[in-house]
Parts: C-alpha cells; structure tokens; sequence
C-alpha cells in the first residue's frame, strides 16, 4: 500500500518542480509597480532643469572640486546627488522625452552619473566622486549641445 503512495507523491511534487517559470509571472506581475498610464508628469523639462537637476548638480560639482569635511556634509552631497538621478528619471517620462534616441540616451547618462557620484559620497570617496562629477559635466554639456542648439 506505500508503493502508490510513493509514487504518487513523486509524481505530484515532480509535477510541481517540473513547471515551467513562465507559471510562477502573475505573482511577480501582482508586485509589479502602477501601469506606466497612472502616471501624470505635472513640471515641464524647463522646470525640472531650474528646481532639480541644475541646483543638484551644481552641489555635486562643488563638492567634486572641494570635498566635503564631515559625515553630514558627504550625506547632504548622496541626497543631492539621489535626487538628481531621480530628476533625470523624470526627464524620460511622457511628453518631456524629446525623441526615443539621444534624449533618452543623455537622460540615462545622468541617471547614471548621478547614481555614481551618490555611491561615492556614500562611501566618502572624493576621487571617486570627481569622476562622477566629470561624468555629469560631459552628459550635461553634451546634451546641450543638441537640445539647447534648437
């Protein structure tokens, strides 16, 4: 009487482990974040240049060029430049994606540039944090070149 009980159960359990992965997507989907339609760009690309990515670069590229002294000023510096990456998140929404090609490519640029100049205030490396800000410098110079030209 355990022989098909056995067997059975390795069938049931071989079954379960033999599913494909494409079976276990409605649970990850169920965690996705809101549809890309819920969301609702409010500040223009001029905007977000005056209010965000403007003063927070320029807080990076001031601290690239004299460090900060203490644990709170480097943690002023990864907020900054945080905010920045997420300021040129923004830029790649909606109707403020100039085109699907260069745009998108500058705003990337400096998401990750951003990115890594807060990975370097975080771990308090200045030399670390002047390529970044070298980084940001190049992006933002060579996106002007093409978007402030027209």
């Amino acid at each position: 009487m355990r022989w098909p009980i056995a067997v059975a159960l390795v069938v049931l359990v071989g079954a379960g482990v033999a599913r494909p992965h494409a079976q276990k997507a409605p649970a990850a989907a169920r965690k996705a974040p809101a549809a890309a339609s819920s969301i609702k760009p409010v500040a223009t690309v001029g905007e977000i240049m005056t209010t965000m990515t403007i003063p927070f670069s320029n807080a990076v590229f001031d601290a690239s060029g004299d460090a900060p002294k203490d644990d709170k000023s480097w943690e002023a510096v990864r907020g900054q430049a945080v905010a920045l990456a997420e300021a040129g998140n923004l830029l790649m929404i909606g109707s403020r994606a100039k085109d699907s090609a260069a745009w998108m490519k500058f705003s990337r640029a400096q998401v990750d540039a951003a990115e890594a100049a807060a990975k370097a205030a975080a771990a308090k490396n200045a030399g670390q944090l002047s390529a970044a800000s070298d980084a940001l410098y190049k992006t933002c110079a060579e996106c002007h070149k093409v978007y402030l030209a027209q």
